[in-house]
């Protein structure tokens, strides 16, 4: 067995550590790399005797590196593998081969195989009879072909990645509805609260030009902003009376009961303050934490209008529904004392200008990908 020094370049740092492992074992010396940039940094301060790269990687791929492993003086005799996905085709092999490399391996490969192809390269290498180098490549039709070449594997990624992600959407989708229902449940008279206090927000976010982005964690915040009252027992909810003190400071609690539960969940906008500030009031009348003017997020601020103005127009236990005009009345009467002067004048607009009509619960689509 030929005891070498050998450079292992991937990206992905499992891919790394399984074949450092498994040249270790074979009793060669490894140095590795994250992509082709660091790979030559490496290769010329450390003198290897063979390189093993993945293709596509950052900074620099592995269809470049080769490029510049060839072109390098110090470097050019040195045996170069391709050890890539085994999704790669016959055309990439050509390619690759084209360019310079000696080998093309697909992964996976059994560990004695793929020890048996490097020990026969390094017998090549080291023999008399150096490994054949193909003819030099007309340079500007190989950079046509690799910038081709380059942008296919990338869109086979991108690809791959939607689909992923369609898939993850879907996943958070079911998890924030079952979630929304399972708070609702409990309090027949509230259901399909959240849902719509979500679609109100979410026009009230549009009618203030926020983007699709934007609105859509409005929506994800409003379909989960009352899931403190989980925490709450459940004939405080369905109550036919004023509730007491002692039951109402239960209550206020449910925010930061919300909070506390979304804090450890990786949304891609601030769900978690959204949802524990939908009580609190410009001037600090609010609560759970009296929060006072900017101190309240947008989103907070938004949620609050929405959160009035749906459950002032819907029937309650312990109250009748007023109606959507008068929601209105006391969101203008309060603009610049308890609500955002700039929300309120939005959610006015969208009724009365716009003609908006709260819907009823519907099945639409809870979360939105935004990597497309």
């Amino acid at each position: 067995m030929s005891v070498a020094v050998i450079v292992v370049v991937d990206d992905d740092p499992s891919s790394r550590y399984l074949m450092q492992t498994l040249l270790k074992a074979a009793g060669h010396e490894v140095l590795t790399a994250e992509d082709g940039v660091e790979a030559l940094e490496v290769a010329r301060y450390n003198a290897p005797d063979l390189i093993i790269t993945d293709i596509l990687m950052p900074r620099m791929d592995g269809y470049q590196l080769c490029r510049e492993w060839r072109a390098d003086p110090t470097l050019s005799t040195l045996p170069f593998v391709f050890y890539t996905a085994n999704y790669a085709e016959d055309d990439d092999e050509k390619f690759a081969l084209s360019l310079g490399a000696d080998r093309f391996l697909r992964k996976p490969m059994k560990p004695s195989e793929l020890i048996e192809e490097i020990e026969v390269l390094l017998h090549e290498s080291r023999g008399t009879v150096p490994a054949q180098r193909p003819v030099k490549e007309d340079e500007t039709r190989v950079l046509k072909e690799y910038n081709a070449r380059l942008v296919h594997k990338l869109e086979d990624q991108l690809t791959e990645l939607h689909e992923i992600n369609d898939v993850l959407t879907d996943m958070v989708n079911g998890t924030v509805r079952a979630i929304a229902k399972l708070t609702e449940a409990r309090d027949p008279y509230t259901s399909g609260h959240q849902e719509r206090v979500a679609a109100i927000a979410v026009a009230i976010a549009a009618r203030l030009g926020h983007d699709a982005k934007f609105r859509e964690g409005i929506r994800i915040a409003g379909l989960l902003h009352d899931i403190g009252k989980m925490y709450v027992p459940a004939e405080f909810l369905t109550k036919p009376r004023r509730l007491t003190e002692a039951e109402f400071a239960i209550i206020r609690m449910h925010p930061q009961v919300a909070h506390d539960v979304l804090t450890g969940i990786r949304f891609p906008w601030p769900v978690a303050e959204f949802v524990v500030q939908h009580h609190e009031r410009l001037d600090g009348s609010g609560y759970p934490a009296g929060l006072k003017g900017d101190a309240i997020t947008l989103g907070g601020r938004i949620l609050a209008v929405a959160d009035v103005i749906e459950a002032m127009s819907s029937h309650r236990p312990y109250k009748t529904a007023v109606g959507v005009a008068a929601a209105l009345d006391e969101i203008e009467g309060g603009a610049g004392t308890l609500y955002d002067p700039d929300v309120a004048a939005a959610a006015i607009a969208l009724f009365e200008e716009d003609k908006f009509e709260i819907p009823p619960a519907s099945a639409e689509p809870a979360f939105a990908s935004y990597s497309k």
